[in-house]
């Protein structure tokens, strides 16, 4: 469907009749949350909850929010060169919309797809139809439809309750920005919340454990046990009583008296019994295998190692950064790079920050470079952020005292000298 196809297209028709047209049916809806088998219901909030999940969030969104993005050109010679003064360069790598800065902008879109699996964001162009804003937009006001042809996407936008967006209803797919996480349709992505819904459920139950038996004052659950028979008004009176005076942490150390011939006896299973911290600790590891984050980054450090931890950070770039960044980079050199231009340009994430390691293994590194010519000392330079030395730092250099195994032996002074 091309772009006047579209604006001749039925706006106004209810989106029940428009997923009729459409060759696939119905709209696609990704489901935003799930039920556990431990009873617990999982989404979004819920999720946010869990201390892991929340530190694997912040992980992964504050990391790539902090990488440089920018816009490339490829020249004649086929050198790759930074468009600074470029629209796109600044909309996207300063001030993407008049609410979020780059560093805000990127680090929603890594949130909602580590919890929804999805981003959206409307592409608001000018006159001409360059990008002039994007704007982020809550997955749960977003319906996904195929367009009737089937050869596409359009999305349907609502304002909800407590978000007027600038621009909602119907938006064709060429001005939606749609990042998705791992799918199975290739149409939207899968959430990560509810795919896991089993794991995270468990963590879930295992934290209100945890308040329920602090807030009971860290004491087990029992049956009050009497030699004769009570009324139920009486025994209601009694277990009140007992709550009363024995539960809460604000009770714990008081004494019980217990009269008549009363006894008490337990029938909760300690939490020792019950592996309490072993499960605990063993969620951690869970969720932090949900989101491929390293166990260290979540400062879980009961199996780490100073050689383990430098490999698992490489680790974490390689498997981890590279794909979300690839997901994202694809998506605006698609929607935001103009038609003639694709190829050309293109959007790049600088990986450099986080693979320099320490300092001597830094200088070890360029050291090498540089003196086989691959790097000059100004591009040294301009990696650690410091000013260029002058014009003569721009030349490569290699050393000249290597000689093929061939010619041992044999003089290297010019005759001519």
């Amino acid at each position: 469907m091309g772009i006047f196809d579209f604006l001749k297209f039925n706006g106004n028709k209810k989106l029940e009749e428009r997923a009729q047209e459409s060759a696939y049916g119905s709209t696609i809806i990704n489901s935003l949350y799930a039920t556990s088998a431990a009873g617990e219901t999982v989404s979004k909030d819920q999720a946010i909850r869990i201390a892991t999940v929340w530190s694997c969030i912040r992980v992964l969104s504050e990391t790539i929010a902090s990488l440089p993005i920018s816009l490339y050109e490829k020249d004649d010679d086929n050198r790759k060169i930074v468009l600074t003064n470029d629209k796109l360069n600044r909309l996207v790598g300063e001030k993407p919309s008049p609410l979020y800065n780059s560093f805000m902008f990127i680090e929603r879109i890594l949130t909602e797809l580590c919890l929804g699996g999805n981003f959206y964001a409307i592409i608001e162009r000018n006159a001409g139809g360059e990008p002039i804003n994007l704007h982020p937009v809550a997955e749960k006001d977003v319906q996904v439809f195929i367009s009737p042809d089937g050869r596409g996407l359009y999305y349907e936008v609502e304002n909800s309750d407590t978000i007027h967006y600038p621009m909602s209803g119907t938006i064709q797919s060429m001005n939606m920005i749609h990042i998705k996480g791992l799918s199975f349709d290739g149409i939207v992505g899968k959430s990560p919340i509810v795919a896991a819904a089993e794991t995270l459920g468990i963590s879930i139950a295992l934290d209100k454990h945890a308040g329920s038996f602090f807030k009971n004052g860290a004491a087990v659950g029992g049956i009050l046990k009497h030699p004769g028979t009570l009324k139920p008004e009486t025994a209601k009176r009694l277990r009140e009583s007992w709550n009363t005076n024995h539960a809460g942490s604000l009770n714990v150390g008081k004494t019980a008296i217990l009269e008549e011939g009363m006894e008490f006896q337990a029938r909760s299973i300690p939490n020792n019994q019950a592996q309490f911290l072993e499960t605990r600790q063993y969620q951690i590891s869970d969720i932090c295998r949900i989101f491929r984050v390293p166990n260290h980054l979540v400062n879980d450090l009961s199996s780490a190692t100073y050689s383990n931890i430098e490999a698992q950070q490489i680790d974490f770039v390689v498997h981890t950064i590279t794909p979300w960044i690839k997901r994202i980079e694809s998506e605006f050199n698609d929607k935001l790079i103009p038609s003639n231009k694709k190829g050309k340009q293109y959007f790049k994430f600088n990986l450099n920050a986080i693979l320099r390691g320490d300092s001597k293994a830094r200088a070890d590194y360029y050291r090498t470079l540089v003196n086989i010519g691959v790097m000059s000392p100004n591009e040294v330079r301009s990696l650690e952020d410091m000013n260029a030395a002058g014009e003569v730092s721009d030349e490569f250099y290699m050393q000249s005292n290597m000689l093929p195994l061939s010619k041992l032996g044999e003089s290297t002074t010019r005759k001519d000298l």
